[in-house]
Formats: structure tokens, C-alpha cells, sequence
């Protein structure tokens, strides 16, 4: 009943004949996470009248001066923006994952990672307000959700961590109560055997 297709860059799953939409976060490797929200970051530096900040990285934080244009410098005495770039990230990964449910009718939300289920209840609710909302409730709770569904892991042909099982299990659950035809499933974990 679950077909699944591995391809270069994602995994597509089928059940009984319909398409579970899935986005994979954590399972694919980025060059560099800050090159995806300097943007964000720079303007938030800015909203936040903030000059100075400081980073661990060298490179990143470079990343982030060139996106404030002069307004913003890296300083060993400047503010700490770890909370801003947790914020800037989740909202990243939220909108990624947002974009893919253009033809999907709900969204699976992973309680199990709670500051990317509240970055995905957010920009679902902000940009897609007609999407089904449903918990996968796998290793912790989630508020605002239309639906809430208590998963264990699946058992899967492919190598996935199990929150992504659950997220799957969650998906199919609801394909089988009527609640969605096609879920968007967020990926999170894969497990690596060397």
C-alpha cells in the first residue's frame, strides 16, 4: 500500500494511489544555513536599530554584513542574534515547507521539533489559511492544530528517522479517516547505517 521513490534530491510517497507531498529538511545537507536568511537577519538587525552583533562564525558572519549594506557589523562586543537567527531559520524552513502545499489540501505539522511545528502553524495560518492542520503528536505536543493524531513510527523500505515515520504514519492516518487527500509531509531525520 506504501510505494516510495527515491530520487536525487527527494523522496515521493504513494498510498493507495494518492501522493503524499513530502519536503525533505533535515535529511539533505545545505551549504550553509545563514546564506538562506542574511536577508532576513540584516533587516531585522535594522528594524532592530541594532549596529554591532556577534557570531561564532567567521564566514557567516560576513555572510550577514554583506546583506546589511554597511548598516551592521560583526563585533566580539556586539549583541548576540542566536534567538534572531533560530527565529530567521524556522521561518525558512516554515516557508519551504509552505511552498509545497500549493496543491495539497493539509499539512502534517511534527510536534516532536516545537519551533518548526510553531513556525509552520504560523506561516500556514498567515499564507495558506485554508489548509487542514493536522499533529503528528510523536514526541511532543502541538497547540492550534485542527486535528491531532498519536503516531508510532512506520516501518519503511527507505532509511528514515522516526519522526519522519511518524509524520508518514500521521499522513496516512489521515488519508485513511478522510481528513486530507494529499498531506504535506515535513521529513525530518533519516538514519544513517555505515
Amino acid at each position: 500500500m506504501l510505494t516510495l521513490h527515491l530520487y536525487q534530491d527527494s523522496i515521493a510517497v504513494y498510498y493507495k494511489g494518492r501522493r503524499i507531498p513530502t519536503v525533505a529538511l533535515y535529511t539533505t545537507p545545505t551549504l550553509h544555513y545563514i546564506q538562506h536568511i542574511a536577508l532576513y537577519v540584516a533587516k531585522r538587525l535594522t528594524e532592530l536599530g541594532i549596529s554591532a552583533f556577534r557570531h561564532p562564525d567567521a564566514h557567516a558572519a560576513r555572510v550577514i554584513e554583506i546583506a546589511c549594506g554597511g548598516a551592521c557589523r560583526w563585533s566580539q562586543d556586539g549583541e548576540e542574534i542566536e534567538s534572531l537567527l533560530e527565529e530567521a531559520y524556522y521561518n525558512h524552513l516554515a516557508d519551504r515547507v509552505i511552498a509545497f502545499t500549493t496543491t495539497a489540501d493539509s499539512l502534517i505539522i511534527p510536534c516532536i521539533d516545537r519551533p518548526l511545528a510553531k513556525a509552520l502553524v504560523k506561516r500556514a495560518r498567515e499564507y495558506a489559511p485554508d489548509l487542514t492542520l493536522i499533529a503528528s503528536e510523536y514526541g511532543g505536543d502541538c497547540a492550534k492544530a485542527d486535528y491531532v493524531h498519536k503516531p508510532q513510527p512506520l516501518e519503511v523500505s527507505i532509511p528514515l528517522g522516526p519522526a519522519s515515520r511518524a509524520v508518514l504514519h500521521t499522513a496516512i492516518w489521515a488519508i485513511d479517516e478522510g481528513i486530507a487527500e494529499a498531506p504535506v509531509a515535513p521529513l525530518l531525520d533519516a538514519r544513517c547505517n555505515i
